[in-house]
């Protein structure tokens, strides 16, 4: 309908022209962002130049973005570094983003069907309707210790992304679980417990991610289980498993089984998956991660000229992967994002600030 119509918006830190059509505005400055004052009123009246707008991208403190959801029916909503108390129950939210590690209360509308809530306090007060039963629910747990708040417990469907080591007994609250995702970020993914999810007599679809130390032998019989994948897993996991449920009514599912050898030469690599496209690309890959990581942190903490250092070490960084890219043409966008977060990774090691990181990994050729 609007073709290439655009519309100028100034929500108090300076103009910006967008596309009349815009469905999704991200108002936390940046490279992609429409900037608001760093202090002072936000113009929240510009949304009404986007009625097309559903979604907002929002960072810090309150400042009347909860007026603005209300006012403009927003029904989704990503909100980074949220804190304090946050009431929402005037909202049409139906989707929500939150990093919380400062959020003290978080009070939900009965609209809401899924959230995703990172790092949240262990003492976090959530009240939602009906304890989040109709919520679709991710935590997502950094370097802290994972705890279920107490007011989502009637959640029926919940996907966890935890570090290192998870245990199965931080679910019993979870009364009314029916569909279970546990990934594991950090290798080798440390799974315990499994036992306690024998309370869960409901749990009809669990999905175990990157739990490359679990014994098997430990889950429970589970008497509504239909549905149970394993991505990232040992062979011998895997065949275990299968054997296991061979000839009932659970179906198994397995992918990104790995065998000992390759495991105990790249569990602590971030390329290690990438074998699923090709051996020697991953293996190629893996080489490039191990000499960059290598080099960064052979630069010394205190020396004057670690930026040029760190800068030579991750344009090399790239230039290898520009290499095996010229070789395999295995990088395709998934891939791309995925060395983009390594990147990413090794710059934030190396002390590099982001935006200068970002500069230097945009000049590739993959």
């Amino acid at each position: 309908m609007f073709g290439n119509e655009t519309v100028e918006v100034d929500f108090g830190a300076g103009p910006v022209t967008v596309p009349a059509w815009t469905t999704w505005v991200n108002l936390t400055g940046g490279r992609s962002g429409i900037p608001v004052p760093t202090d002072g009123p936000v113009d929240w009246t510009q949304l009404d130049k986007l009625p097309y707008c559903h979604s907002l991208l929002w960072s810090g403190a309150e400042r009347g973005v909860v007026a603005a959801l209300s006012k403009h029916g927003i029904t989704g909503l990503e909100w980074r570094d949220a804190s304090g108390e946050i009431d929402l129950t005037s909202t049409a939210l139906d989707g929500l983003r939150l990093t919380a590690r400062g959020l003290r209360r978080l009070r939900l509308p009965a609209s809401l069907t899924s959230m995703f809530l990172q790092d949240p306090p262990p003492t976090v007060d959530v009240d939602a309707p009906e304890s989040g039963r109709r919520i679709e629910l991710l935590l997502f747990f950094g370097d802290q210790e994972p705890a279920i708040p107490a007011g989502l417990r009637s959640a029926g469907k919940v996907w966890l992304k935890v570090g290192r080591k998870f245990s199965a007994r931080t679910l019993h609250g979870l009364a009314a679980l029916e569909s279970l995702d546990i990934e594991l970020l950090d290798p080798p993914g440390t799974l315990t417990d499994t036992e306690e999810l024998g309370v869960h007599q409901k749990l009809h679809t669990l999905l175990i991610e990157n739990a490359y130390d679990w014994d098997p032998a430990t889950l429970p019989e589970l008497p509504a289980l239909r549905e149970l994948e394993l991505n990232g897993t040992r062979r011998t996991t895997a065949a275990a498993v299968r054997a296991r449920f061979k000839g009932t009514g659970v179906e198994v599912s397995v992918s990104g089984a790995r065998s000992e050898r390759w495991l105990a030469a790249n569990i602590d690599n971030p390329f290690m998956d990438w074998v699923d496209d090709s051996k020697p690309f991953a293996i190629a890959a893996c080489k490039a991660y191990t000499k960059a990581l290598k080099a960064v942190d052979a630069i010394p903490a205190d020396a004057p000229d670690r930026l040029p250092l760190a800068e030579t070490v991750l344009r090399g960084f790239v230039a290898d992967l520009d290499a095996v890219q010229e070789k395999y043409h295995l990088i395709d966008t998934l891939n791309r994002e995925h060395a983009g977060e390594v990147f990413a990774g090794l710059a934030a090691r190396a002390g590099v600030p982001e935006e200068t990181a970002e500069g230097w990994f945009d000049d590739r050729n993959f």
